[in-house]
């Protein structure tokens, strides 16, 4: 019994590749052999296809197809005499905004030059509409972010400039060029961003008299806040007794200094109100 099954003489024989062939299932080779049609239907419709649009010629002399002519940048009327000479069919698909080429000109073709065509196959054209211009919005004092993305969204590279301005910090004072400028996209625009008004330091008034105040305010860019009185101060009249913020503290141009004057209010408000009246320019 061993040596039968060492030789081979006792086991089940092997069954060869015929064999095996006869037991597959005939479903799956009727599943095999449509797979087969299917695909060779269609590589051979792929294969009809691009003869019949894009055919090569066997030589340069084969007068079934035409080559392509190149007329990318032509005029419309140009480019239509160059396809319709060819033996070609013009054919115009639309029209893209294009900042280097002229209004009318040919900026894309279909199919590419040096292509071959059948005679009367089309060649399609897109146009362009020249470029295309914006006016520019009127951003100022919006926050940066909503500035900037009110320019890029219409197709702007915008360019951040920041320096001092009264506007607050952070926001919008301006673009170069101006709103209401019509401007060609893509283009670049500044946007100027203030950084807030310039650090002013206090001047010292203490000692001065109310009118000469109101001129050292002035110049410093600052504004004249609250006014008390001081009946009791032993200055005279009218002179600064104190003031807040005190000498030397940093405030933004435009902020404003509270001044405690000498006397009674009666007898000074009437010369402190006709010269708050009086318009200050700012430096």
């Amino acid at each position: 019994m061993t040596y039968k099954r060492r030789r081979g003489l006792g086991g089940r024989r092997s069954n060869g590749p015929g064999e095996e062939s006869r037991l597959a299932s005939p479903g799956r080779r009727r599943l095999l052999v449509s797979a087969g049609v299917v695909v060779g239907c269609l590589v051979v419709g792929y294969g009809f296809a691009v003869l019949w649009l894009t055919p090569a010629p066997a030589n340069a002399e084969d007068t079934t197809v035409l080559r392509v002519p190149d007329v990318v940048g032509l005029p419309e009327a140009e480019a239509r005499g160059t396809i319709v000479a060819t033996g070609l069919e013009f054919t115009v698909r639309g029209g893209l905004a294009h900042r280097d080429v002229p209004e009318g000109a040919v900026v894309a073709q279909s199919p590419m030059p040096g292509q071959f065509a059948r005679p009367g196959a089309p060649v399609q054209v897109t146009l362009s509409r020249g470029p295309e211009i914006h006016t520019l919005p009127d951003v100022a004092g919006l926050s940066e972010r909503q500035a900037d993305i009110v320019l890029q969204r219409l197709g702007y590279e915008v360019v951040i400039e920041r320096r001092q301005d009264p506007m607050a910090s952070g926001r919008a004072v301006e673009t170069r060029p101006a709103a209401g400028s019509d401007l060609v996209v893509p283009s670049d625009v500044v946007l100027v961003i203030s950084e807030g008004a310039p650090l002013v330091g206090v001047p010292d008034m203490l000692g001065m008299h109310i009118d000469d105040a109101l001129k050292i305010l002035a110049e410093a860019r600052l504004e004249l806040g609250s006014i008390s009185f001081d009946a009791d101060a032993p200055e005279a009249p009218g002179r600064i007794v104190g003031q807040y913020p005190p000498v030397g503290y940093n405030l933004r141009a435009g902020d404003a200094v509270e001044l405690r004057v000498a006397g009674d209010a009666d007898r000074v408000n009437d010369g402190v109100d006709d010269r708050r009246e009086e318009p200050q320019e700012l430096l």
